[in-house]
C-alpha cells in the first residue's frame, strides 16, 4: 500500500516501536457531537471502518485503549462490542488515566500512540511516542502531533492510523490476508 508516502523516517521509527493504540472519544471515534435525548441518555455515531481498523489491529497483536474526559454509556457499549478491555472514562487530568494503562500494560511511553484532537489530550500527546491528531483537532493541538490524519474525526480517521501502523510494522498483509483468500478461494 502507498499509505506511508510522505511519513519521514523519523516517525516511521516511532510508529514501528508500537505495541498499543490510545484512542480519545469525542471527537476522535466521534465527530463530536453528542445527541441528548428526552431521558437525559444520549447517543453518538462512531464509524464502523474505524472499528474495524481496531480490529485489525487488535488482530495483529497491538491492544487498543479507550481515554475520554467524560463517561457515557455509548463508549462502554461500542468498547465491548470490540472487545476493548482497557476502557477509562471521565479522566479530566488523562495523565492519571494514562499511567494507570502503563502500568497495567507494562508498556513503555515509546511503545505507545495516543490520537487525540482536544487540549486535553496534549498532556498524553507529550508522553508517549507516536502522539497523532485528527485533521479537525483543535489548532493548538496540532503542533504536538507526530502525524496529523487526513481525515476528520469519526470519518475515518482512527482507521487511516490504524492501516497507517500496520503497514509500517510490515503486518497488513499478514492481517488481510484472509480476505483476499475468500476472493481467490
Amino acid at each position: 500500500m502507498t499509505m506511508t508516502i510522505g511519513v519521514n523516517e523519523a516517525t516511521k521509527e516511532r510508529i514501528r516501536a508500537v505495541r498499543m493504540v490510545i484512542f480519545d472519544v469525542d471527537g476522535v471515534l466521534t465527530d463530536g457531537g453528542i445527541t441528548i435525548h428526552d431521558d437525559g441518555s444520549e447517543s453518538k455515531t462512531f464509524d464502523v471502518k474505524d472499528g474495524h481498523g481496531m480490529k485489525l489491529l487488535q488482530r495483529a497483536g497491538l491492544q487498543i485503549a479507550l481515554l475520554s474526559g467524560r463517561f457515557s454509556a455509548c463508549v462502554e457499549h461500542r468498547a465491548k462490542g470490540l472487545g476493548i478491555e482497557h476502557v477509562y472514562q471521565g479522566f479530566h487530568r488523562k495523565l492519571e488515566a494514562y499511567e494507570a494503562i502503563k502500568a497495567s500494560t507494562g508498556l513503555k511511553d515509546h511503545q505507545i500512540a495516543y490520537v487525540g484532537d482536544d487540549l486535553i489530550d496534549i498532556p498524553v500527546m507529550r508522553r508517549v511516542g507516536f502522539a497523532v491528531c485528527v485533521r479537525d483537532a483543535v489548532e493548538h493541538v496540532k503542533p504536538f502531533a507526530h502525524y496529523i490524519t487526513q481525515r476528520d474525526g469519526g470519518k475515518g480517521a482512527a482507521r487511516e492510523i490504524c492501516e497507517l501502523i500496520l503497514n509500517v510494522q510490515g503486518l497488513w498483509d499478514r492481517v488481510t490476508a484472509r480476505y483476499v483468500q475468500e476472493v481467490l478461494g
